[in-house]
């Protein structure tokens, strides 16, 4: 069983990986990480990293002590060398955007997902410079414990459709189905 985060991270991954070859032929799933730690090298570049960063639990007053309300903080960090490197990495961020904005609740996965803030962080020595875009995505989804067979408690993804969102219409939210088709 998958935790939430991961969910999360490859499903986003899965979009950009289908996506963003139309935009620069370069970018393949093999050069989309869903981990920060991944090493990454200058003949690998452009590349894309995608990891979590913060997750804030917001409180529900009169709701169900296990329902939880997350928002989470996700990155998606393109990292690009050479002179063109800037126009390279700001193509591919305005088409990551364009690609999170149209599919904003990653196939009914989370409530929502909304750009927050972008940073440039510009860098390299000599004849090389690298430019890495960091674009910070809200995530607000909504997870309860459930109980498991073997006594611990993990996280299950729920998901509803809009407007029936939200502690009012907790019976109508149902468990994701991770892509193996076995409910989190």
């Amino acid at each position: 069983m998958k935790p939430p985060r991961t969910l999360i991270r490859e499903a986003v991954r899965d979009r950009l990986a289908a996506q963003l070859p139309s935009v620069d032929s370069r970018i393949t799933a093999n050069r989309i990480s869903i981990h920060r730690t991944t090493p990454l090298f200058a003949g690998k570049l452009p590349a894309i990293l995608i990891y979590t960063r913060d997750e804030r639990i917001e409180d529900q007053p009169n709701a169900d002590p296990g329902l939880r309300y997350r928002k989470l903080e996700l990155s998606v960090e393109i990292i690009a060398s050479g002179e063109a490197a800037a126009e390279e990495a700001d193509v591919l961020a305005q088409a990551v955007e364009a690609l999170l904005d149209a599919d904003e609740t990653l196939g009914l996965m989370v409530e929502g997902t909304r750009l927050t803030r972008t940073e440039v962080d510009q860098g390299g020595e000599g004849d090389t410079p690298v430019l890495a875009v960091r674009l910070s995505f809200e995530v607000s989804y909504w997870t309860r414990p459930v109980e498991a067979t073997e006594g611990g408690l993990p996280l299950q993804v729920l998901v509803s459709w809009a407007p029936e969102i939200g502690i009012p219409h907790e019976p109508d939210y149902q468990p994701l189905l991770d892509p193996t088709g076995i409910t989190p």
